[in-house]
This record gives C-alpha cells, sequence and structure tokens, in this order.
C-alpha cells in the first residue's frame, strides 16, 4: 500500500497550530474555546484564536490517553454515559495529562447547540472552572427542516450579536475586506475538502475514510487560514495523481464500505489494517462530508450561516435516509458499517431504521457495531474486528449469488 506523502503534513501542521495557540494571548489574540460549527471566519478577521475542545478531546483518544483520563472526571461525578469527549476533556484538565500540554485558558466559550445538545452542557462546565463567559448560538431545529421565517430571524439576530461582542472583547472595528478575506480563504479550504471527498468515487479509490479522519486537522481548527488551502491543495494535487494512474489506497481493493458516525479514535490504525488485509475499503462516511457544507458567501454570511445551522445541520431521518441511499449510489458502496456509539446517542439512536430503510432503498445492507468513539472500556476490537469479518463473508455469499 503505497502512502499518502501530503498526509506527513498533519504532524507539523499539528505541532505549529497547538504552539500558536499556547503564545495567543502574549501576542494580543484573545482565545476563544469553540466547536467545530461555529462562525470562526468572524474570530479570524477578529484576531482571535479559536480553539476546539472537541479536537483535544480526539486527540486524547488517538493517542489512547482516554483510559487514563476519563477516570478523573467520572471521580468528579461525571458518569460513564457522558460523552466520552467530555469526560477526556474533563480529565485530562483535572490530571494536568494531554499531549498538546493542555489547552491555553479561554477568554471566551462560544457554542452552537445545532451539532449537539451535549456541548452546550460540556461548554458551561469549562465557563464555571475558567469563570470566563460563554456564548450560546441557540438553533431551534423543526422535525423536518421545514423553513421557519421566525426562526431564521432568531439565530440571524444571534449571529449579529457576535460582532459587537467581539469588538468589545478585541477592543477593535471588524474591518469589513479582511472578514471577506477570511470568508474567501475558508471557502477555497472547503472546495478543496469536498473535492477531495469525491474522489473517493473512484474505483479504486485514492484515499480511504481513515486518511480522511487524520486529514480533518485543518479544515476543523483551521478553516479561514492560508495553512488549510495549501494542505489541501497539495492533498487533492496527490490524490487526482494517484486516480490518473490508478492507485488505490487499499491494494485489491474487493468492498467498498461507508462508516457512519464518528470515529473509534483508539482503534484507527488497528481498523485501517483489519480491513485493508481484507481488501475492504472505507471509502465515504457521513462525518467527513460535514465540512463540505461550510462554505459561506461574502454578500451575506450571517444569512448563509443562519441557513446551514438551521437547516444544514438539521440531521433528520428522512434526510439521513436519503443521503446515505444517494452515496451508495454514488461510491458504488457494497456495505455500510453504522457504528452505535455510545457516546453519541443522537446519531445513533436511528441507526436500525436507518439501516432498514437504506437497505430497502438501495439493496446495499449493513451491520451495526457497537463501539465508543474515544472510550475503549465501553467494547472489545476484538468484537468488532468479529462482526466486521462475519459481514465481509456475507458480502462474498451476496456476491456469488448475484453472479449466479
Amino acid at each position: 500500500m503505497q502512502p499518502i506523502e501530503s498526509l506527513k503534513q498533519i504532524k507539523q501542521i499539528t505541532i505549529e497550530y497547538f504552539t500558536a495557540a499556547h503564545s495567543a494571548r502574549q501576542n494580543g489574540k484573545p482565545v476563544v474555546y469553540v466547536n467545530v460549527f461555529t462562525p470562526v471566519e468572524l474570530l479570524y478577521a477578529m484576531d482571535m484564536f479559536p480553539i476546539y475542545p472537541e479536537n483535544h478531546a480526539a486527540i486524547l483518544g488517538a493517542r489512547k490517553m482516554s483510559p487514563a483520563v476519563a477516570p478523573a472526571a467520572e471521580a468528579m461525578g461525571y458518569p460513564i454515559d457522558v460523552c466520552s469527549y467530555a469526560r477526556c476533556d474533563f480529565g485530562a484538565i483535572k490530571t494536568g495529562q494531554s499531549p498538546t500540554f493542555g489547552l491555553p485558558k479561554p477568554d471566551l466559550l462560544l457554542v452552537s447547540n445545532c451539532q449537539c445538545g451535549t456541548l452546550a452542557k460540556w461548554f458551561e462546565v469549562l465557563s464555571r472552572h475558567y469563570q470566563v463567559p460563554m456564548v450560546l448560538i441557540d438553533v431551534p431545529h423543526s422535525g423536518r427542516g421545514e423553513p421557519d421565517p421566525a426562526a431564521e430571524r432568531y439565530v440571524r439576530a444571534q449571529l449579529e450579536d457576535l460582532v459587537g461582542l467581539t469588538e468589545k472583547i478585541t477592543g477593535k472595528t471588524l474591518d469589513q475586506d479582511r472578514f471577506k478575506e477570511t470568508i474567501r480563504v475558508s471557502r477555497k479550504a472547503s472546495e478543496l475538502w469536498t473535492r477531495m471527498l469525491a474522489l473517493g468515487t473512484s474505483i479504486p479509490a485514492p484515499m480511504t475514510v481513515f486518511d480522511q479522519f487524520v486529514a480533518m486537522f485543518p479544515i476543523v481548527s483551521q478553516r479561514g487560514t492560508q495553512a488549510a488551502i495549501d494542505f489541501y491543495q497539495a492533498l487533492v494535487n496527490e490524490l487526482e495523481q494517484r486516480v490518473a494512474q490508478g492507485i488505490g489506497a487499499v491494494e485489491n481493493e474487493r468492498y467498498r464500505l461507508f462508516w457512519d458516525n464518528l470515529p473509534i479514535w483508539p482503534e484507527m490504525r488497528t481498523l485501517s489494517t483489519f480491513l485493508s488485509d481484507h481488501g475492504a475499503a472505507l471509502v465515504t462516511s457521513i462525518y467527513t462530508w460535514a465540512w463540505s457544507k461550510l462554505a459561506v458567501s461574502e454578500d451575506d454570511p450571517f444569512g448563509d450561516w443562519t441557513q446551514q445551522y438551521l437547516y444544514e445541520m438539521n440531521f433528520h431521518l428522512n434526510k439521513r435516509i436519503e443521503h446515505y441511499s444517494q452515496l451508495a449510489r454514488e461510491y458504488k458502496l457494497n456495505g455500510f458499517l453504522y457504528h452505535s456509539n455510545r457516546s453519541c446517542k443522537y446519531l445513533s439512536q436511528d441507526i436500525p431504521e436507518v439501516r432498514r430503510a437504506v437497505t430497502e432503498e438501495t439493496g446495499v445492507p449493513g451491520v451495526i457495531i457497537e463501539a465508543d468513539h474515544n472510550d475503549p472500556r465501553l467494547y472489545t476490537i476484538e468484537s468488532i474486528q468479529n462482526q466486521i469479518g462475519s459481514f465481509l463473508e456475507l458480502l462474498d455469499v451476496k456476491r456469488i449469488q448475484a453472479a449466479s
């Protein structure tokens, strides 16, 4: 298997980002804790430094540090049923254990609940701990994403109010030209990210979803910066060359699979190797597609953000089924791996119905894997491998039957 050279840049990009994060305040940049779906372009335009506790928690999981830090949060009274991202973050603060030397103290917390209700409670805890203000962008989702003018006015007003808040904190007036430039840079990064995802329709796929998970760091943490554009341009160029040369991420690709829900961060390498050894390529995932929807226009960014938060991020059941069915056709999928994630009940509670409906619509079967995105105490990797192995055998039987 030929490695993707561009991905080697991620280590240095990560080091530079966290180095800048720890020196932000001394360089006159207020530190703002955010979740992944907040208008960071505004923050960058105002010389504020956005930091992602979710991202930090994922790094803890990928470094297999969860069992060392999560129990500290549980000892503080947060039960094991609470999101393992949150428990890892709280535990890292409590124990001081972190591969990034922790996160610098914030000046502000800014969170949107369009993504996940747990995040708002998580940020409330951080707000009390650091004794700094928290701002919630409250997004009232309708049942099936129906247009809601009152909700649009409500969300837009909150977003527009952020301008005054950031000006008060920084003592600066928003430079509209710089704001527009940041939006242009962010949009370019998002377009490159989307191009990268679309290349997965090629047979064989030039990269796997595991590669995409590794490549996520800049689109999450540095959207709105030139660093993200430079990285994704190099990555897309390399992937396009691989497609032209017929180089696949998995040697002798036999199965094209979809990954549902968050990654199982502690098992990235193990699962990647296991699937590759079986000729199975994860070619797309709902998780990575989320960042393809974040570009906004320079003319009306607040209106675009409003539409995104209310409608794009309203991942109701029917929308989910339609989207998965569309991806099954576009990526010529053989199967779905549905991660029933103990820590993400929002994305997991509908999985049995999603599987039934998608298979009925497309004929593509799926297997439900019980695990957790960050806490290896809540699953066994052997059980996951056995489930996937049995599922691949089922796909072989299905293929033989279709050929006879």
